[in-house]
């Protein structure tokens, strides 16, 4: 399985407890996969993270990861 934990806007995406789901993990599964799962290819997610590290949508997933995804930024 591979955590997903959607953070502070994005949590309106998967009203469904705490923002935080479980997905099937799949050989090949990327984050660029979830976010088009999930209905999130619109731009909206600004920072990745897998296990920890700032990552890209294009990683492949391990069984086991953790993937957090926070919205865009703003300020100055």
């Amino acid at each position: 399985m591979i955590t997903v934990k959607l953070h502070t806007a994005l949590k309106r995406y998967y009203p469904h407890g705490d923002g935080s789901l479980q997905i099937q993990y799949k050989e090949g599964l990327t984050v660029k996969k979830i976010l088009e799962q999930l209905n999130l290819n619109n731009g909206a997610v600004g920072l990745v993270l897998i296990n920890g590290k700032i990552a890209s949508g294009e990683i492949q997933l391990m069984r086991g990861d953790c993937v957090e995804l926070f919205p865009i930024f703003g300020g100055g």
